[in-house]
């Protein structure tokens, strides 16, 4: 393959045949942002100059079959020329004049005569690739990478189907693209395309941080195989392996992007200081087998992004482990890795309800907690449950400083007047709960609760019984200070609820409800006093000092 060449010349012989191997990334170009910008691109190139640049492409040589090449650098881009092309060819099939050159299109860069696929994606996509670019029939999309694949062929097919565009600017598209200026390098080993994977694309190149560790894990795989004289492709293999289920893993994860899992295994395991990559560089130099350590690490990886896909099944059936994302995902989230890690969550529980504690008093207090150690606990936790529960008992009664008021400024907070913020409505979730335990009604899920359905109406909100602007009447200075943003005031509601009450004062609000906490309003609609509401807001006082408090644990 040439170094300098064209898109139709890499693809014109027909025995070429180009893949992804499953472990780089699935297809991730997004309509909005780069499928967008690459027709932008297209459409935007000066007539001026000749031809269209595409940048640099590199290739390692299959093992078995010479006309065979598996694609290291540059697979997007190509994914998204090749559908692309497969639009262009949906729309002249079926014109006289032009299904010449849509069987060119076909037989270049979709089947060749042969019937083999000239390009085909990692392999868990391939199928759903193949019936929505080559055969055009529906199939299931259940992955990001799949939704991404129908969102750039339907968006391409969409502006081509335009009453501006005319077949010749599709003709002209397609020229431009055929012979856009390209560069290739075409590797026959892994240890090379290694080589020449990290140099390139530790020049600036956008990159994730995980892309980016993989690239720096292979490449030191190959140094410390050559200070040994051993031949490296077995032990990168074995690393390819392992982000092949890292990628396809990735495919189900949806409460966190790669990095942010990268980060919190980081911080689980190597260090809570610098970047996900200066924590790998550093954790390195300090061992003399490299080849081992950097095994060992990615099997961790792997298990991190597999636990990932179970923390995610498990947040809306464990109570405790969706109160804890909700609360604080970020600090809390390298704990529970560590915990999936050695345990089963049965084995648990009790740590997740101490950290709920940990994690609620410090939202909802006076004191300005800025101090967070609990990815420090996650580093240094050698799966010892019980010592862990000691060290997380004492810092829920006295919070990670000695200085601190933790437990004092709790109360205080829930003493005083003021509770119109964001973690009130989780107060009141948790107090709707424990009424409905008292009579013995289900409990509201966290799936009601934060609103995973999606629907604006449904949105969990505030509502003050007493509203803030009644018409024609107007509030003294007292009342507006002391009750009405005061906890008794306040109602767990929906969007949808909130604005129907619109600013209705107390007697005429409906109490009919599935919250138990709006019900029990139904006797004071007509004596609804400064008293009611300071008698409301000892009886949840009394219950969010229960509730949290660590002791009772």
């Amino acid at each position: 393959m040439d170094y300098k060449s064209t898109i139709s010349d890499i693809f014109s012989p027909r025995k070429n045949l180009f893949a992804v191997p499953n472990y780089q990334r699935a297809y991730s170009w997004e309509k909005e942002k780069q499928i967008k910008q690459f027709f932008t691109d297209l459409k935007d190139h000066p007539k001026s100059v000749p031809q269209y640049h595409l940048g640099h492409f590199l290739f390692e040589t299959d093992e078995y079959n010479k006309n065979k090449f598996w694609i290291i650098d540059g697979q997007q881009r190509l994914t998204t020329v090749v559908i692309f092309l497969s639009c262009i060819y949906n729309k002249l099939k079926d014109l006289e004049g032009y299904k010449s050159i849509a069987a060119n299109i076909y037989n270049e860069y979709l089947i060749n005569s042969d019937g083999e696929q000239k390009y085909s994606t990692v392999s868990y996509d391939n199928n759903f690739f193949q019936n929505i670019i080559i055969r055009s029939v529906d199939d299931k999309i259940d992955t990001r990478s799949r939704k991404r694949i129908l969102e750039s062929f339907e968006y391409f097919t969409l502006e081509f189907d335009k009453k501006e565009v005319s077949i010749e600017d599709i003709i002209h598209w397609k020229d431009l693209l055929e012979t856009a200026k390209i560069t290739t390098d075409s590797v026959c080993d892994k240890s090379e395309a290694t080589q020449l994977f990290s140099f390139q694309n530790d020049r600036g190149k956008d990159l994730t941080e995980l892309e980016k560790l993989k690239s720096f894990l292979m490449f030191n795989i190959y140094l410390d195989c050559n200070l040994s004289e051993k031949k490296p492709d077995s032990d990168i293999v074995y690393i390819e392996k392992e982000f092949e289920t890292i990628y396809q893993s990735l495919e189900l994860i949806k409460i966190a992007d790669e990095d942010q899992v990268l980060n919190y295994h980081t911080i689980a395991f190597l260090s809570n200081d610098d970047t996900s990559l200066e924590r790998v560089k550093k954790a390195i130099k300090r061992h003399d087998n490299k080849s081992k350590w950097i095994k060992d690490f990615t099997v961790g990886l792997k298990k991190s992004f597999l636990n990932v896909i179970e923390i995610q099944k498990s947040k809306n059936k464990e109570s405790l482990l969706g109160d804890i994302l909700y609360l604080d995902q970020y600090n809390s989230f390298p704990l529970i890795l560590k915990l999936f890690h050695y345990h089963e969550i049965s084995e648990f529980r009790k740590i997740l309800r101490l950290v709920e504690i940990i994690l609620f008093k410090m939202e909802y207090t006076f004191g300005n907690y800025r101090t967070n150690k609990i990815h420090n606990i996650a580093l240094h936790y050698k799966n010892d449950l019980i010592l862990l529960e000691n060290d997380l008992r004492y810092y829920a009664n006295q919070g990670f400083k000695h200085y601190w008021n933790f437990t004092s400024d709790f109360v205080g907070r829930l003493e005083a007047n003021s509770h119109y913020f964001k973690p009130t409505r989780y107060l009141l979730w948790k107090y709707e709960n424990r009424l409905r335990h008292d009579i013995k009604e289900p409990a509201m899920s966290y799936n009601d609760f934060a609103n995973s359905y999606g629907k604006n109406n449904l949105e969990s909100t505030l509502d003050h019984w007493t509203p803030k602007k009644p018409d024609d009447i107007e509030y003294t200075q007292e009342f507006k200070d002391q009750f009405l943003n005061n906890i008794g005031n306040l109602v767990l509601s929906t969007r949808g609820r909130n604005s129907s009450d619109s600013n209705n004062l107390p007697h005429d609000r409906e109490t009919n409800s599935v919250l138990i906490q709006r019900q029990k309003l139904e006797s004071f609609k007509n004596n609804w006093t400064e008293l009611e509401i300071k008698n409301r807001q000892k009886e949840i006082v009394a219950f969010a000092m229960d509730y949290w408090d660590p002791n009772s644990i």
